[in-house]
């Protein structure tokens, strides 16, 4: 409650009844050169992680629709990639100027919910690679191998994620 509590006593009443925000703002660097290159980064990384986890959700692998193993840790990675999204989207919201109680929200969940993306990922395909050995291909190898590609490179992708928003440094600016 003391974060909230905080976060209430950064806030003014106006004379009209609207409230105002007097806390600190920030946003990334533009000293540094590479603050644009390494948001760039970071959205090309999450887009491409959308396109990856949407597309391995339309293969028709073996497995993909019949064992709960590998069902699951496909829910667990549209949840972390919902997550992350969510973060991204606030990072990128009013032009990379964030509110101090925002950006440590932000600043603790986008890496978590990158290793989240990237545990889900590997799971799935750890799954999916157990449920081919137990059970063959049934004559969609080349959708299986496929979907296995897909939860690899989203793996990565998710670790490119973090590794981007690592690099960021933030500055404060004027209210």
């Amino acid at each position: 409650m003391a974060g909230k509590r905080k976060n209430i006593l950064q806030t003014i009443r106006e004379q009209d009844g609207t409230y105002q925000y007097v806390g600190d703002h920030f946003r990334v660097s533009e000293n540094k050169e590479t603050g644009r290159e390494q948001l760039t980064k970071l959205m090309v990384f999450f887009l491409l992680a959308v396109a990856v986890v949407v597309s391995s959700g339309c293969i028709n692998a073996a497995g993909a629709s019949e064992a709960f193993y590998v069902i699951l840790p496909y829910v667990g990675e549209v949840s972390a990639l919902f997550l992350l999204g969510w973060n991204v989207v606030r990072l990128f919201a009013n032009r990379n100027r964030m509110r101090t109680y925002v950006l440590d929200q932000v600043r603790s969940r986008i890496p978590g919910a990158s290793a989240f993306l990237c545990v889900f990922a590997l799971l799935g395909l750890v799954m999916a690679a157990v449920f081919l050995m137990k059970n063959g291909s049934g004559g969609k190898t080349a959708a299986s191998a496929l979907y296995l590609f897909c939860k690899a490179l989203a793996a990565l992708l998710a670790l490119g994620c973090r590794k981007a928003f690592a690099g960021l440094e933030w500055e404060k600016t004027e209210n």
